[in-house]
C-alpha cells in the first residue's frame, strides 16, 4: 500500500479520454471516499521531470505547475531530474483497480509546500476516469 506523500507509478491510466502507461505520481490522500457516486481510495497529482530548460520555462508559464528539484525526492538510486507537479489536477483512483507500486516519496518539505500551493488554487480538474 501506499501513503500521503509517497511518489507512486501507475501502470496504466486514463487522462483526458488517452490511455497513458507508466507515470509517476504524488499520492495526496489514502481515505476511503465517494466521487460523483464512485468509490475511490487514492487522490494523485501527476509529476513529470524537465527535459529541458525551454521546456522548464513553458511548463511553468502554466499557474498550476509546482516545480520541484531533483533533491525533493527520496528515491533509492533515483534519476536526479528536477520537475513539475500539475496541482490543479486531482487524479481519483481506487487501489483495488489500479496497477501502481511506490517508487519512493517527496521531501516532507515539498509535501507541505505542494499542499499550500494547492490551497492557493482556484480551479481544481476533477479527474475520475479512473474510476469506471
Amino acid at each position: 500500500m501506499c501513503k500521503v506523500g509517497d511518489i507512486i507509478v501507475v501502470k496504466n491510466y486514463i487522462s483526458q479520454g488517452k490511455v497513458l502507461n507508466r507515470h509517476s505520481f504524488v499520492v495526496l490522500n489514502t481515505e476511503q471516499g465517494k466521487i460523483q457516486g464512485l468509490d475511490y481510495d487514492l487522490v494523485c497529482n501527476v509529476m513529470s521531470s524537465f527535459h529541458s530548460e525551454e521546456q522548464r520555462k513553458k511548463k511553468l508559464a502554466y499557474p498550476g505547475n509546482f516545480e520541484y528539484s531533483a533533491s525533493d525526492e527520496n528515491i533509492q538510486n533515483g534519476h536526479g531530474k528536477a520537475g513539475y507537479i500539475k496541482a490543479e489536477q486531482f487524479y481519483y483512483f481506487d487501489t483495488s483497480k489500479t496497477d501502481f507500486y511506490v517508487l519512493g516519496s517527496v521531501t516532507p518539505e515539498l509535501f507541505n509546500a505542494l499542499i499550500q500551493f494547492i490551497q492557493q488554487l482556484t480551479d481544481i480538474e476533477v479527474i475520475i476516469d479512473n474510476l469506471q
